[in-house]
């Protein structure tokens, strides 16, 4: 029985030895103050935080960073000699959220998002954390849902959504964030539905109504929005063209999130 009681001391001494040696090897710092070697930080109240390494108090190579529930949260890529950060944001599951380049915490060139399956949701460029350029949306099946064009973080220029057999559902124009320009819808089969033309967000002009075999059956005026014979127009017809057009282009986008996800330090 004393054999085993001082195997078991001895095992406690050893284990706490190197559990003090192993904590050396961390939060180093030289004669300057300055950071060296690997660090490791933990929550006021909490686990770990992050581990990384550190070169005369700037971070080189991988850090990682975890949430209060020991979740990977974070990993991020520092070069010695550039300011950009490539960096991976994952979900609780360990799939990969995101990837993309931090440049001062703030997204910069083209970002990739993913479901929480690991699907390919959506390519976007950003440049000093706004969207600009091109943004391409996925459906499940990898074929595109949607291209958007951003400039400073307004929609501008044209956007088309598809079909999922690839052909075009709608084609809008923007300007500055607004609906401005033309806008056309079309089947599934590609046949016309609607076309007409807005200014700041409303219909302005004559729009046209399509239909099945894709001939025009009704014209219809707008100015400032409002239809100049809004009275005569078939109930059913004016709540399709409404459902059509409900979101015009601006997607509720579930990415938002995502989009807006700051690298956590």
């Amino acid at each position: 029985m004393k054999k085993v009681f001082f195997l078991i001391f001895i095992i406690s001494i050893s284990t706490f030895a190197y559990s003090q040696t192993n904590d050396t090897l961390f939060n180093q710092t030289d004669s300057e103050g300055l950071k060296q070697g690997y660090w490791k930080k933990n929550y006021p109240v909490g686990g770990l935080q992050y581990t990384g390494f550190f070169k005369n108090n700037n971070p080189i190579g991988e850090f990682k960073r975890y949430d209060r529930e020991g979740n990977l949260i974070a990993a991020m890529y520092y070069s010695e000699n550039s300011t950009k950060v490539f960096t991976k944001l994952y979900y609780p599951n360990k799939q990969i959220q995101a990837e993309g380049y931090y440049i001062n915490r703030i997204k910069d060139s083209t970002w990739t998002f993913y479901s929480e399956t690991g699907i390919l949701i959506s390519t976007l460029n950003f440049i000093m954390d706004k969207k600009h350029g091109l943004e391409t949306r996925f459906y499940d099946n990898g074929n595109i849902f949607e291209k958007l064009e951003w400039e400073n973080g307004l929609q501008n220029g044209t956007t088309i959504r598809y079909y999922d057999n690839g052909s075009v559902m709608i084609r809008a124009t923007y300007s500055k964030g607004n609906l401005h320009g033309s806008y056309s819808s079309f089947s599934s089969n590609e046949k016309p539905l609607y076309f007409g033309q807005y200014v700041n967000n409303r219909r302005e002009g004559k729009w046209f109504i399509y239909d099945e075999s894709g001939k025009v059956k009704s014209e219809i005026n707008y100015t400032k929005g409002i239809a100049d014979n809004q009275e005569e127009l078939d109930k059913i017809e004016q709540e399709e063209l409404d459902l059509l057009e409900k979101n015009k282009g601006k997607f509720v986008d579930p990415l938002e999130k995502i989009y807006n996800n700051n690298p956590p330090m």
